[in-house]
């Protein structure tokens, strides 16, 4: 740096040197006319260089308005009062004009960085107002703020949850300062490292370390600030999205209620009227009992369904269900899982294709003939009577897929993007159709607890087709993981 700038106040001395030469020799001016153009190059000097630099060019212009325009010519000596006179006065007005010049340039200087630095934060503020929700935004305080500033090394403490937020996964900032920074309330400075609480009105909400940058403590503050609006919008993000999620459940809970209530409804009411009829016996024959005795029996199966979706469903929004996986034969399952449906599955032209001749999975095996189940009676229950239901199963890639395929109405894009809904059903079907929403969800959480999906394929007017995956037996590396 001090080589640097010895070379620019050499340089500045022979451009006056040059410059008086040429006054002298080339244009042939006086005094007054050379001691005008040297004091505009000082100042130019003063504007454009360090003040020593200036001051060194106000030096060299003075010794060359003697050197080369004042008597004697030729040598740097002065004849009389008057060239001493002239001399201080050049020279003072040259010192005034370079300090004048350094002190405006500072001030520009000074006015420059201050705007780069609002826009700086500016821009944090603004990265801060444009993100998402929770620890992301976190990551972006320090990240953006290692991105602007220049930091080599950044850790952010948020004192609610305790967490650290490095940009090092093997960083020299102590974490144990930084913390202890928090606890203090008080800024730091040591080792090249700057420590600063992060604070919002009375309340600390953790600390903010950084190396590598010089930054004056007006900006310290500032960015102290914005880093404690962000860390507070993080903080009323994550609390409006567990509001929102409750008042969701909430909802839930209450659809579900009012689902079941209509659902229960009408089976109840026709077990009771059966029930009447069976304590008049005088009135009921021997046909009719078996026929009301059939009702009672089919109702009571479809409340048994009714609770058992009810209870998957709790306890899958309860995140308490686990899986015992075990390695079983897909077509013993499908076999199973048809025999369940019964009487509505029935009423169609079931075809089954299986691709090889024994394909195995690896799941729970109670909570996969659910899945399945659901399928098989969403099929029966939206295809017309006597249609075909087709069922597939093949293996792909480590998993096995079973698509069931039926003839019904079909769904529309917009239906099939929600058709896996909790309590979602299809506006058309609502009155045809009893069911509560909860089947379809149901297999979804299933398939994805083990790791599968269900996905549907769908042409309004031509059917629907519906997929779920789980893993096969070759990846039976035993799994209990809770659906998530």
């Amino acid at each position: 740096m001090a080589l640097k700038r010895g070379l620019a106040a050499m340089l500045l001395g022979a451009g006056i040197v040059a410059l008086a030469i040429v006054c002298d020799y080339v244009l042939g001016t006086g005094a007054t006319m050379a001691a005008i153009v040297l004091l505009l190059a000082v100042l130019l000097a003063g504007a454009y260089s360090k003040r020593l630099e200036a001051i060194i060019a106000s030096i060299a212009a003075t010794l060359c308005l003697d050197y080369f325009f004042i008597p004697p010519f030729g040598s740097i000596s002065i004849g009389d009062a008057e060239g001493w006179a002239i001399l201080a006065v050049f020279l003072g007005v040259s010192l005034v004009a370079t300090h004048l010049s350094s002190r405006l340039r500072r001030q520009r200087d000074a006015l420059i960085a201050r705007q780069l630095e609002t826009e700086k934060l500016h821009a944090l503020s603004r990265a801060i107002l444009m993100s998402g929700v929770g620890e992301p935004l976190r990551r972006l305080l320090v990240n953006k703020s290692m991105e602007l500033f220049g930091f080599s090394e950044s850790v952010l403490f948020e004192a609610a949850s305790g967490e650290f937020y490095r940009s090092h996964i093997e960083g020299s900032i102590s974490v144990e300062e930084v913390r202890r920074a928090a606890v203090r309330a008080s800024m730091e400075r040591a080792n090249g490292v700057t420590i600063m609480p992060v604070v919002l009105g009375n309340k600390i909400l953790g600390a903010f370390a950084f190396r590598g940058a010089a930054l004056g403590d007006g900006v310290l503050q500032s960015l102290g600030n914005t880093i404690a609006m962000g860390l507070a919008q993080a903080q009323a993000q994550e609390s409006a999205s567990r509001a929102d999620a409750i008042r969701k459940g909430e909802e839930l809970k209450s659809v579900m209620i009012d689902a079941l209530a209509h659902e229960l409804k009408t089976p109840l009411t026709a077990i009771e009227a059966s029930a009447d009829m069976l304590l008049q016996p005088e009135v009921v024959s021997n046909e009719q009992r078996a026929d009301l005795l059939d009702v009672i029996q089919q109702e009571a199966r479809g409340l048994r369904r009714l609770l058992a979706e009810a209870i998957h469903l709790a306890r899958i929004d309860a995140k308490r269900m686990k899986l015992e996986c075990e390695i079983l034969r897909v077509e013993d399952v499908l076999s199973e899982a048809m025999r369940s449906v019964g009487e509505r599955l029935s009423a169609h032209r079931v075809k089954v294709e299986q691709s090889g001749d024994s394909l195995s999975i690896f799941a729970d095996r109670e909570l996969t003939l659910q899945a399945l189940k659901q399928l098989l009676d969403n099929a029966s229950k939206y295809s017309p009577a006597g249609s075909f239901i087709q069922i597939e199963a093949r293996e792909l890639d480590g998993f096995v897929s079973i698509s069931v395929r039926d003839q019904g109405q079909g769904l529309t894009d917009l239906e099939q993007r929600r058709v896996f809904d909790k309590f979602y059903r299809v506006r058309r079907d609502r009155s045809g159709v009893q069911g509560t929403g909860m089947g379809l969800a149901i297999a979804k959480e299933i398939a994805e607890a083990h790791g599968g999906s269900v996905t549907v394929e769908s042409r309004f007017g031509e059917g629907s087709e519906f997929t779920i995956t789980v893993p096969c037996s070759t990846k039976s590396t035993q799994v209990e993981s809770h659906i998530r």
